[in-house]
């Protein structure tokens, strides 16, 4: 009996490209010592197995909510983040070279920053050309002389860097003012140790946890005053900006306080974070925002990501920015062809990490070097490090090269040129097939009071494409969790858990709520109950329409599509008689009407806002619930018309949409503690129930039909409410009863009663002003309208008058639908109103600033 050997993934089967210096194998073809592990592990595996792996790690990248913006010709999209299912290996020897040349790397880059921004010997002694900081549109005279933080300008940095044909790194440039990628260099590891858990301790890899725990530390020890537990806030640009996910990422990893420029407010020299309960002083600002943006009022008056009067308060030392505000001049690739000379006049000594050959086009010799030899080089901006792509001759035209000619010719200071590296690859899996792919590195370090700690790992950037590489770590590439190998046992004990014997003073949060996350979480909870509300009301609609009787036959079914259109869900045209006619089919309509983006409120425009609201707060939700909207998001991207023929699958897609919403709300319940943003989180969601409770009673009861039993059930139905109807009154359908379990009842958690009173009592735990006197406007308008229901009888109520209208609650509901936006526009008004965007009185304009 003959038996077939399973194939195998194997590493000595994998093809390196015989051009490049290949990180897991060498020139003869064996596998490099420190790849060893990772061989034998894949040499058990087959190529089922390390596919199931990739699509482990895709789902988890899904499931976490892993994305990055990125900026293109079609404007700006969101995008999965991309990692992949092998990691990147060095060696201890090249770590151990690769990272004393980052540290070394680190200091000069901190001294040449504080003398740019200091005495400038630098340019005094023509080492550095003046024109490289005069020139340059991203230099502030504020930033002269800026007071720092603990005597240090650059605390995060990073390097990137390349590994050439003979095996030496090379930098091709630095990120000095807030480097992007430590938050996804952080969840590539922790996705790949989950998929990898075994094989990662075999491989004795250095754990990242004792970086950021240094990290951490070094931050808190930057306070000027509570340094017993100081807060430390982290600055984010906001709104979708490329830092989205990476900034709510960290804060939520770290413990920090994710702000936005309109959280904060500097008060007598002091920054603060403006909270539903007052000022809460911040004593350390990691800002990930740029140099010019930080203060609207010394620099950008056009700015609203940071906060007026912030540079006052650094000079008052009552705040420690990091990384210091003018950090953004240590990383002008222009700066890169005088670093070596730089280095030797500081600290007598060479660079061991060599720059990638650069050449500044303001001086006359290097700019005719650069136009003579425009195919090996590539053309990046001389002062700028993102935004602007970098050029490539080779790869050009020769109408493009001749213009990217004339412009350097008209304004050489603006440009530098590179020269073109060859880029190491390594193994990636593509398809069935392991296969060379180039890669970049990413480094981060961190400079604290005893020196330079080196983050043991990277951001590894793959392509197959070297030219690819040269763009920024947003350009879509495939990444890779980069393991650096150690020949001692690894240290497991290092957490970011708070030791046992911590003190910490016990309280109950809740009033240092940002006002800006609080209207978040507001129209979070409204759009979240609108999408339930209006998916219920079409699941009851499309379940009818697709049951054995013809349409004539279902009174109810006009009124339930007026209710749609009262929603903003399908148009209007739908419920005018003379309309009907002219438009498509009501058993077409409504499966399309589902995937239309067109309707601004309806299910597909309300999805999108709560996956946006979301993501704004999602350092303050739970992760599982930001798993649920991630995934409700998705699920409505699937675009595929229905058939109408089969209403089974658009059924199904809508009950899948329900659970979701339901499993949404019932974490946010259950599983948030009662603070002021649950608070506002849940008035959100009472308040927009009770709209559109009101918005379907008035389009299907107030008007009465014929053979009303139908209507009523449908109404129940789509409120959740008959299965308790019928638990009360069996099959018994009266209209007093349904207005009755629906409107007055204070039991019913979907009655509009029921909406008022939760109102009324989370209103009355929000702060108050001590010196207000009497009721707020907000508590006003709920009280009136809760009385207005506690007075309300459902008899009369389901009472008809002479021209067939129950008017009594016609008038009723007309309060409720004209009153909650009242009611809404309070409470925005008492706690959710921001201040515009100051501006300068320099006189200083934004084209001076861009």
């Amino acid at each position: 009996m003959s038996t077939t050997a399973t194939p195998s993934c194997s590493l000595s089967g994998y093809a390196a490209s015989p051009t490049r210096y290949d990180e897991c194998k060498s020139p003869d073809g064996q596998i490099r010592p420190h790849w060893q592990s990772i061989a034998d592990y894949f040499q058990s595996l087959s190529p089922q197995g390390i596919q199931e792996r990739a699509e482990t790690i895709e789902q988890l990248v899904h499931e976490n909510g892993t994305t990055f913006n990125v900026d293109s010709d079609e404007g700006r999209s969101i995008r999965p983040w991309r990692l992949s299912s092998i990691p990147l290996v060095i060696d201890p020897g090249s770590w151990a070279r690769l990272e004393a040349g980052l540290a070394q790397r680190t200091v000069l880059l901190e001294a040449v920053l504080d003398d740019l921004l200091g005495n400038q010997q630098l340019i005094k002694e023509k080492i550095i050309p003046p024109e490289v900081l005069w020139a340059n549109p991203f230099f502030q005279r504020a930033y002269h002389n800026l007071p720092t933080a603990s005597g240090k300008r650059l605390h995060v940095t990073a390097t990137d860097i390349v590994r050439a044909n003979d095996g030496t790194w090379w930098v091709t440039g630095d990120r000095t003012r807030a480097p992007s990628g430590l938050g996804y260099l952080l969840e590539n590891r922790i996705l790949t140790s989950r998929v990898f858990p075994q094989l990662i301790r075999q491989c004795n890899t250095r754990r990242l946890a004792g970086f950021f725990d240094s990290l951490r530390s070094h931050m808190r020890s930057l306070a000027p005053r509570m340094r017993d537990n100081p807060r430390v806030a982290l600055l984010t640009p906001g709104g979708d900006n490329y830092r989205d996910f990476e900034d709510a990422y960290l804060a939520r990893y770290l413990g920090f306080t994710l702000v936005e420029g309109r959280d904060l407010a500097v008060r007598g020299g002091e920054l603060n974070l403006k909270t539903l309960g007052g000022l809460l002083p911040i004593e350390v600002l990691w800002r990930h925002v740029s140099d010019r943006k930080c203060d609207p009022l010394e620099l950008d008056p056009t700015s609203d990501e940071g906060p007026t009067g912030l540079l006052h308060a650094i000079r008052e030392d009552n705040v420690a920015v990091v990384n210091s505000i003018g950090s953004v001049m240590a990383q002008t690739p222009a700066l890169l062809p005088f670093l070596p000379a730089a280095s030797r006049f500081l600290f007598g000594q060479s660079l061991s990490l060599p720059n990638v050959a650069t050449y500044w086009c303001g001086g006359k010799t290097e700019c005719d070097f650069v136009l003579s030899n425009l195919e090996t080089l590539v053309i990046r901006p001389a002062f700028a490090v993102s935004g602007t792509p970098p050029q490539i001759p080779s790869a050009m035209s020769d109408e493009a090269k001749a213009r990217l000619i004339a412009e350097v010719k008209e304004k050489p200071h603006e440009y530098v040129a590179q020269q073109k590296l060859d880029h190491s690859t390594t193994p990636v899996w593509s398809g069935d097939k392991l296969i060379p792919w180039h890669v970049a590195l990413r480094c981060f370090q961190l400079q604290t009071h005893s020196g330079v700690e080196v983050l043991p790992g990277a951001l590894a950037r793959l392509s197959p494409l070297e030219d690819e590489l040269e763009r920024s770590t947003t350009s879509g590439n495939l990444t890779m969790d980069c393991w650096v190998s150690s020949q001692q046992s690894v240290d497991l004990e290092i957490t970011l858990l708070k030791p046992s014997d911590a003190t910490v003073r016990l309280k109950r949060s809740g009033d240092e709520l940002p006002s800006r996350v609080a209207e978040h979480l507001f129209w979070l909870g409204r759009y979240a109950e609108r999408a339930e509300s209006i998916t219920r009301l079409l699941r009851a609609t499309v379940v009818r329409i697709s049951g054995e009787n013809e349409l004539r036959d279902l009174p109810e079914i006009p009124r339930l599509l007026a209710a749609l259109a009262a929603v903003g869900q399908i148009e209007p045209g739908y419920v005018v008689d003379g309309m009907v006619g002219s438009l498509p089919k009501i058993e077409s309509m409504l499966p399309e009407s589902v995937i239309d983006k067109n309707q601004p409120r309806g299910l597909q425009s309300t999805i999108e806002s709560i996956v946006s609201n979301a993501r704004a707060v999602r350092d303050r939700i739970s992760i599982d619930a930001y798993r649920i909207i991630q995934r409700i998001g998705r699920d409505s991207e699937d675009k595929t018309p229905h058939d109408d023929d089969n209403m089974g699958r658009l059924i199904e897609q809508l009950n899948c949409l329900i659970t979701d919403l339901l499993a949404f709300a019932g974490i946010a319940n259950e599983s948030t503690t009662r603070t002021h943003g649950w608070r506002f989180l849940q008035l959100g969601r009472r308040i927009e129930r009770a709209d559109q409770t009101a918005e379907l009673l008035d389009a299907t009861l107030v008007q009465p039909i014929e053979r009303e039993t139908a209507l009523s059930e449908a109404v129940l139905d789509a409120l959740d409410s008959l299965m308790t109807y019928r638990q009360r009154y069996l099959n018994l359908v009266r209209p007093e009863a349904t207005i009755d379990l629906l409107v007055t009842d204070e039991t019913n958690p979907r009655s509009l009663r029921f909406q008022l009173q939760q109102i009324g009592e989370l209103i009355t735990q929000l702060p108050t002003d001590a010196k207000l006197v009497g009721l707020g406007a907000d508590e006003k308008l709920a009280s009136g309208l809760l009385h207005t229901l506690r007075m309300a009888d459902p008899i009369r109520l389901s009472e008809v008058n002479g021209s067939g209208t129950r008017f009594r609650l016609q008038k009723l509901l007309n309060k409720l639908i004209e009153g909650l936006p009242d009611l809404s526009d309070a409470i925005a008004a008492r706690y959710l109103i921001h201040t515009g965007t100051t501006r300068a009185l320099t006189g200083v304009g934004p084209s001076e600033l861009s």
